[in-house]
């Protein structure tokens, strides 16, 4: 099967309610589930299938290069925490009426940490818990993956 066929398949796909779907077609084979941490499978014969890394366990060093503005704060060692993630693909805002939060903020659980546009829709993403950001990994106007690194706080 060719690429063009796979990415007519995906998307034929995409507008049914299906919670998974597998193909196997002589040396190809592919798989799509939903309701599952987003997880990226390169297209090869079955007994090659190569599983690609989920985005939300990336390194460091893969989130440096999403977030490119950050690269000179990146350079030295990043520092250890939790992660804040985007939950969606959409453009990274700050907070609606407040400054951007930044290296050293010290927020509450609940508090709004950024918002993700989706679809010209507001998505808030909030503090998981209290803590301090020790880390800020994407821009105003960043355009930010499904989860992508955001913010390490401890």
């Amino acid at each position: 099967m060719d690429i063009e066929n796979v990415i007519k398949l995906m998307k034929a796909a995409q507008d049914t309610d299906f919670d998974h779907f597998e193909i196997v077609e002589d040396d190809f084979a592919m798989k799509l589930e939903r309701n599952k941490p987003a997880q990226a499978v390169y297209a090869a014969p079955p007994q090659a299938v190569i599983p690609v890394q989920e985005p939300a366990a990336a390194a460091p060093e893969q989130a440096e290069l999403q977030a490119p503005a950050h690269r000179e704060a990146t350079k030295q060692s990043t520092p250890e925490g939790r992660d804040i993630v985007s939950e969606l693909v959409g453009v990274f805002h700050s907070p609606p009426n407040k400054e951007a939060v930044k290296i050293g903020d010290k927020l509450k659980k609940g508090e709004v940490v950024c918002m993700v546009e989706a679809m010209k829709l507001m998505n808030e993403i909030d503090m998981p818990e209290d803590g301090e950001i020790v880390w800020v990994a994407a821009n105003e106007g960043d355009t930010v993956e499904y989860g992508q690194l955001l913010f390490r706080y401890i």
